[in-house]
């Protein structure tokens, strides 16, 4: 509603549920979990969005990165544990 922050056109970058306003980061949900009633977000968003930019999908997740969403933390971090195990694995294996 304007009421956070004024976006609109080229302030205003999209991915699917993402939404993207300067430094803000919002999920609006999918069809499975909803954030928000779908009517409002049609009638209210759906103009705002039709006029933003669409980005890739490594945008989204840098982003997330950088807000410290606690889903990319928690992502990032398996993921570096993952890849340490399997470094520790290698080097412990007898040759």
């Amino acid at each position: 509603r304007g009421v956070y922050h004024f976006g609109a056109d080229a302030r205003l970058l999209h991915r699917g549920p993402f939404l993207m306003i300067d430094d803000v980061v919002l999920f609006s949900g999918n069809c499975l979990l909803p954030a928000f009633p779908s009517r409002r977000l049609r009638e209210q968003v759906a103009p705002l969005v039709g006029g933003g930019i669409r980005v890739d999908r490594k945008t989204v997740a840098v982003r997330l990165l950088q807000s410290r969403h606690p889903l990319a933390v928690g992502a990032a971090a398996t993921l570096a544990a993952v890849l340490l195990a399997l470094l520790v694995l290698c080097v412990s294996a007898p040759f």
